[in-house]
């Protein structure tokens, strides 16, 4: 990753939780067990599992739009950075009972299919 994608990726993780506070003891211990440094793909795995702990949190909705608003934008770098280390990090079936993978955006979604193939919802 060039310093300017990954410059994008650490403003962007870092950025979410200044702009969810449900996210800032994540980052906060993600600093702590990192030395201070911010590993953006990391960080954004560590983001997926809160969310699949507390899908029903009314926060949740709100981020899960964040990220939709960001993916398949101008950046790459973020596009890529949603894909792996958020959207791959989800259940592969897509069962329709798993609450995350329902709340995705249709970006988010086409991306989840076009991962773990047509039996994704």
């Amino acid at each position: 990753m060039n310093t300017v994608a990954r410059t994008v990726c650490v403003s962007f993780t870092a950025g979410a939780a200044f702009k969810f506070k449900q996210l800032e003891d994540v980052l906060a211990e993600h600093l702590k067990d990192n030395d201070g440094a911010i590993l953006p793909h990391l960080l954004m795995a560590d983001y997926c599992r809160l969310v699949e702990r507390v899908p029903d949190d009314e926060w949740v909705i709100s981020f899960l739009t964040y990220l939709e608003d960001n993916f398949g934008g101008q950046s790459e770098s973020l596009t890529e950075l949603i894909s792996v280390s958020f959207i791959e990090h989800l259940p592969p079936d897509g069962s329709s009972a798993d609450p995350v993978v329902k709340l995705l955006g249709e970006r988010m979604r086409e991306e989840h299919q076009r991962i773990f193939g047509p039996n994704s919802p």
